[in-house]
């Protein structure tokens, strides 16, 4: 629990207007725009943002062991997921309204998840269904419209999409055939500029990596870049897994974030944030001086929900939550992140 003399800190969000183009308009459909019966997500009044991986419902618990109140929520959902009503975020935005948040990350995932345990090979197979091709060819067109009435509904809480995500990686099935993906992804944003959906926003958020960029390297990303007008910011996952031949200091992230930047000039977010456990000081604290001196960075995500690739590397560094008997040297670490994101 955070110390009782600790001051709550709202962490100050991109405004609800966003940034780029891609998401317009309104869904006639109705809207769900219910009293919230508490104020646990700072409200949106432009500048940076802080957000956290959690469950709308756990956000109470989180923030009597943090004082610090996100605006930004992000989890994943699934297009094949095994119950119909995790396939919609219509039960999600409304735990957001009950406790107040006004803006949400969806990592949203065009597959059936295989167990979390599986292999790279289960985790990347092509799952026709899903595929980039056929939802380029519109043979998802019923969901995706259904998704976004429903995202609609709730025009208080600014969604942020992040669709198909790290697919510049060898681990997901949607990383197959880059042409396709970004045949899906502008088919995908078409569809939410008929519906008119104004309170939708897409981030294009690869993995970025680290060392130094190469050439290479930097054609192999942009082959699934959908174009600027498809797009209102970029990101990056951003894990320390503390591993053998994964383990990074923030330093070595910053050069594939930079040279990103600076080729498509948009806001860059980093969309899953995370360090293993025994150097997690240290590392938040480089991660804030980042963030500190870096303008253009326009959110941090700590991500506190279970990982694929954790759990392929068999390791539990990253099960640690800041909520939770932190020390005052984590939690200390923890605010001035925080605070260096949201200025």
């Amino acid at each position: 629990m955070a110390p009782q003399s600790w001051r709550p800190i709202d962490a100050a969000p991109v405004s609800s207007a966003g940034t780029g183009s891609a998401g317009t308009g309104s869904a006639g459909t109705g809207s769900e725009t219910g009293s919230e019966t508490s104020h646990l997500g700072a409200p949106l009044k432009g500048g940076r943002m802080f957000g956290v991986a959690i469950a709308g419902n756990a956000l109470p618990r989180w923030y009597r062991g943090t004082h610090v109140k996100p605006q930004l929520l992000m989890t994943f959902q699934s297009w094949g997921a095994p119950r119909r009503r995790d396939r919609m975020p219509t039960a999600l935005l409304r735990q957001d309204q009950r406790v107040g948040v006004h803006a949400q990350m969806i990592t949203w995932q065009p597959w059936t998840p295989p167990p979390i345990h599986s292999p790279v090979t289960v985790q990347d197979a092509i799952q026709p269904r899903f595929s980039n091709a056929a939802i380029a060819a519109g043979r998802q067109d019923g969901y995706i419209r259904r998704w976004a009435s429903a995202i609609a509904r709730f025009p208080r809480i600014t969604v942020w999409i992040r669709f198909g995500h790290e697919m510049n990686g060898d681990w997901y099935p949607w990383s197959h055939d880059p042409a396709a993906y970004v045949a899906a992804w502008r088919h995908i944003v078409l569809i939410f500029r008929l519906l008119n959906v104004t309170n939708a926003r897409f981030v294009w958020s690869g993995n970025w990596g680290t060392g130094a960029p190469t050439a290479a390297w930097q054609q192999q990303v942009m082959a699934y870049w959908p174009g600027r007008s498809y797009v209102n910011a970029i990101g990056t996952t951003m894990i320390n897994f503390g591993v053998a031949g994964h383990t990074h200091p923030v330093s070595k992230f910053i050069p594939h974030i930079e040279l990103m930047h600076r080729l498509l000039r948009e806001p860059v977010m980093l969309t899953e944030v995370n360090t293993e456990r025994s150097g997690r000081v240290a590392w938040m604290l480089q991660l804030a001086s980042f963030a500190a001196r870096t303008p253009w960075l326009k959110a941090i995500v700590l991500s506190q929900l279970p990982s694929f690739g954790a759990a392929q590397f068999a390791t539990r560094n990253l099960t640690w939550n800041v909520s939770e008997h932190q020390s005052p040297r984590v939690l200390t670490a923890f605010r001035m992140l925080v605070t260096s994101t949201v200025g």
